[in-house]
């Protein structure tokens, strides 16, 4: 494997996370081509000046490192087994695994790159559309420590901080553990919001309260205005947090360890989904609590 920087990154996916980590590397003057499987999401980017590819296989051909940023499992496979992008890859190019998948997925995943003569870095990320586009994520990179080199140029430009964890494997587990305690979070707000508004007090005021206890936490203003105000553009939608939660599910159940509270709140993401508001931000868990009447 070249121990140099990467100079030439392909980057494939690029929706709400994708897109903006591909035009950071590209501001640093590394060479980057997308692609997409919805043509239209990539117009903004050849727009820009970035390089769009009509086909995995040409995307990734000649790479240092390819980016994948994927809805989920299926959508990785798709693109590198039934696309072929594992198999056009360059012998001792990196695959930088981004997507939030399965702790049995990534397993998968780092023997098929080694089996294809890739090296493979799985790093999910922690942060949503605004820190995308103003590159500070949190990496949560696990790999070969050979990789790390190839990929400075690319994690400097996405994020402000690469937390080198171990062998690859380990960031995903760490990201399922810290989605247990966000999207968990999260419900329990909700909760908190219409229980309030139930009892006879505005938003505000349990807000204030909270904060004034010492109990409080940032996250709480950002995703409660919005549950107040039952407004949810979407940073990240109720229906991908329901299946990240459904991965913690399935890595607790491989670690004999019950998570009752995640049940609940997978529960409650059904609901609201349900209620058509899957494409809604993961906030939208509030409409499957406040009262209507």
């Amino acid at each position: 494997m070249a121990a140099a920087p990467a100079t030439r990154v392909a980057v494939l996916g690029t929706g709400t996370l994708g897109a903006p980590m591909a035009r950071n590397v590209a501001a640093t003057g590394v060479q980057v081509t997308v692609w997409n499987r919805t043509a239209e999401r990539v117009k903004p980017l050849a727009d820009a000046g970035i390089r769009v590819a009509g086909t995995v296989a040409e995307a990734v051909a000649g790479a240092d490192l390819v980016l994948t940023v994927l809805s989920d499992t299926a959508a990785v496979s798709s693109v590198m087994r039934d696309h072929g992008g594992l198999e056009a890859m360059r012998p001792g190019a990196v695959w930088v695994q981004s997507s939030t998948v399965g702790v049995q997925d990534t397993e998968g995943w780092t023997d098929a790159a080694r089996a294809a003569g890739a090296v493979f870095v799985d790093c999910p990320v922690l942060g949503t559309r605004t820190p995308a586009e103003n590159g500070q994520l949190v990496l949560l990179a696990s790999g070969p420590d050979e990789a790390r080199k190839v990929c400075e140029p690319v994690f400097e430009a996405i994020g402000k901080r690469t937390l080198w964890l171990g062998p690859a494997g380990t960031g995903t587990r760490l990201k399922l553990v810290v989605n247990t305690w966000l999207l968990s979070l999260v419900e329990v707000l909700a909760e908190s919001v219409a229980f309030a508004k139930a009892m006879g007090f505005e938003a505000e005021t349990f807000f204030s309260t909270i904060e004034q206890g010492g109990v409080s936490l940032p996250y709480v203003r950002l995703k409660g205005a919005a549950m107040d105000r039952e407004e949810f553009p979407p940073d990240f939608t109720l229906r991908l947090a329901r299946k990240d939660l459904r991965l913690v599910l399935d890595a607790a159940a491989g670690a004999g360890l019950p998570v009752p509270v995640v049940e609940t709140v997978v529960g409650q993401f059904d609901r609201a989904i349900g209620a058509g508001h899957g494409e809604a931000d993961y906030a939208a868990t509030y409409l499957a609590t406040r009262r209507t009447s």
